[in-house]
């Protein structure tokens, strides 16, 4: 009988098929191997079985290891799980350290690149972790861990970036392509997204194959048909010095890209948000088909190389354009032709300098009386990074907004870091944070006796001012990991942290994540803002609440209610107060529990309130 067959008796083949279901997890596995020597040797033996449980547990891993090479798969499950441990630990460690702080210091993290450094593949292993942190299926819980996690992300997306950087600026002229660039700095400013040059380059290339589709469709016999693949390839990867066609032949392939990107597609200029900082993001560009002048150029120059069309990056002062002319050799005419001006910004018109068209009333046309030069793919980047500054000083989009200014200008400073205006407007950000500046201080110093006159000047003063800030800096970093004193409630104190509110004059969702009995604003602050025409005037409890739009603010009681329906706070900063969201409030982490230790019970009583209606 079959059913008398002892599991023993089956062959190793059909035990390991068995054992390799995703059914099955590791300690499953581990149990096992533990029932006998015949399973432990299996278990320990197969290579093969160890591999696939790697790759059920970590799929976003599979593209990581060198398929050449030989591994032990039990090895690397027991250090990748190690480092998981070990990465959660000092997770754990951060809201006690940091819950006072809205920005952390990159020293203040070395914790996290040192462990990185630890390991082969220690920055994989590192993002992988933290983005399963992050994006786990509960995304109500361990919000926390999850705002922690997207710091750490931030500081070891950039750590290795720095990197990437300067292993672009090593590459040869010809292998700096506009678009690799734009995807750093779509990397650096996005951590917490999966942006490739891979990915990026496959939809360029996507879009080269609609543009011949079109060509095809008017200009059948265009030579393009005929070349090679491998030239093709070639033009992909590397800047090309010129037209590889004749004049009225890439003008072809011009007009085709232009009813393609701008009619077929749709790519246009984003006047609405102009100043938003997802314009000058590659990936969103591709995505959502509009963008500012410097990110649609570098979509049209990829794809004209991609065609063997060369086009030229322009940077003026108040635009960004792209040039072509007709020939860029000019050993056989002897004389430059005249160069033509394409504004993609505006459905890639086709522009002379005499037929460009004025930008204000009162200016003239700025390529007039210009010759400027091309801009280089470094000078290309630091526009883009002085556009994400721009951004990032904006108002129109508060949530997140500190760090995504501190992230252009750390950009830029990596960029250009000669550019004095762009370390003293850092040195600011970090001095308005209370944050550490000796990493800045020992660049300056480091760079100060290269820089002209003028700027020399300008980086003493600089550094006299960050001596200043360091000499109370120790001193201010040791009170905000003081310990934490409670706050007691008062008679007139109605309401709880984490409890979800609306502002009765201005309709904002907001949640509470602190307290004062009375307002303890300044006088300024208060004349300001009109506080003593309240009806109980300063002499009521002021709540500090996170509001959607992703403000903070100050509000008096007789201006917030208990929402009627309450909903997710779509702050950022909400994972640095609370635990979890249980639909009717925010749960308080420990740190916050410690600072309001009365005010679960009114939480819980408004909770059961709830429920019961």
């Amino acid at each position: 009988m079959a059913s008398d067959v002892l599991i023993s008796y089956l062959p190793n083949e059909v035990l390991e098929y068995i054992l390799e279901s995703d059914i099955m997890s590791a300690a499953d596995v581990c149990n096992f191997g533990s029932t006998c020597t015949k399973f432990r040797n299996l278990v320990s033996s197969s290579n093969k079985l160890w591999k696939t449980k790697f790759l059920q547990r970590w799929p976003d891993l599979r593209d990581v290891f060198d398929n050449q090479r030989s591994f032990s798969w039990q090895c690397l499950y027991q250090i990748r799980l190690c480092f998981s441990r070990d990465l959660r630990h000092l997770l754990a460690e951060m809201s006690w350290k940091f819950h006072k702080r809205e920005e952390i210091s990159n020293s203040e993290l070395s914790d996290f690149g040192k462990m990185k450094q630890m390991n082969e593949y220690g920055y994989e292993f590192m993002v992988n972790e933290l983005m399963s942190i992050v994006y786990d299926d509960d995304v109500c819980s361990n919000l926390t861990q999850k705002y922690y996690a997207e710091k750490v992300m931030h500081y070891v997306r950039q750590q290795h970036l720095k990197e990437e950087w300067q292993d672009f600026l090593a590459l040869d002229p010809e292998d700096q392509l506009l678009e690799k660039g734009a995807v750093l700095v779509a990397q650096w400013c996005q951590p917490m997204v999966d942006v490739t040059y891979k990915d990026i380059a496959a939809q360029l290339d996507n879009i080269a194959v609609e543009v011949k589709r079109k060509l095809f469709m008017e200009h059948n016999n265009h030579p393009i048909f005929s070349v090679p693949m491998d030239r093709l390839e070639l033009w992909r990867n590397k800047t090309i010095s010129g037209n590889q066609w004749r004049p009225f032949e890439s003008q072809q392939i011009i007009s085709a890209m232009c009813t393609v990107l701008f009619q077929h597609m749709g790519f246009h200029g984003n006047n609405e948000m102009y100043y938003s900082a997802v314009n000058s993001y590659i990936n969103k560009v591709l995505e959502d088909r509009r963008g500012i002048p410097i990110t649609l150029s570098i979509v049209f120059e990829s794809v004209a190389r991609r065609l063997g069309v060369k086009c030229e990056p322009v940077s003026l002062p108040a635009h960004f354009l792209l040039r072509w002319r007709e020939k860029y050799n000019t050993e056989e005419s002897g004389e430059l032709s005249p160069y033509y001006y394409i504004d993609v910004f505006n459905g890639g018109q086709f522009l002379t300098k005499r037929s460009c068209p004025r930008y204000s009333p009162d200016s003239q046309c700025p390529m007039r009386g210009m010759s400027v030069s091309p801009a280089t793919p470094v000078q290309v980047i630091e526009r883009m990074a002085n556009n994400l500054e721009v951004a990032g000083r904006q108002r129109t989009q508060m949530n997140g907004r500190g760090a995504r200014l501190r992230s252009a200008l750390e950009l830029l400073n990596l960029v250009n870091p000669t550019d004095m205006n762009c370390i003293l407007h850092l040195a600011r950000f970090y001095m308005l944070y209370n944050m550490d500046l000796s990493d800045l201080m020992s660049s300056i110093i480091k760079l100060q006796h290269d820089l002209e006159p003028r700027a020399r000047d300008q980086a003493k003063h600089i550094i006299q001012m960050l001596q200043v800030y360091e000499s109370h800096h120790s001193k201010d970093t040791a009170d905000s990991i003081r310990e934490i004193e409670p706050k007691l409630r008062t008679e007139d104190v109605a309401y709880a942290v984490g409890m979800i509110m609306r502002h009765r004059q201005f309709n904002y969702i907001c949640v509470i994540y602190g307290w004062d009995p009375m307002c303890a604003a300044s006088a300024d602050w208060i004349r300001q803002m009109g506080v003593e025409n309240l009806p109980l005037k300063s002499q009521q409890p002021f709540y500090n609440v996170l509001v959607e739009d992703g403000s903070t603010r100050y509000a008096a009681q007789e201006n917030l209610e208990v929402a009627d329906k309450p909903v997710w706070v779509n702050h950022l900063e909400v994972g640095r107060y609370f635990e979890k969201f249980c639909k009717i409030y925010y749960i308080p982490n420990a740190e916050k529990q410690l600072e309001y230790p009365q005010d679960d019970e009114v939480r819980l009583r408004f909770g059961a309130f709830a429920k019961s209606t």
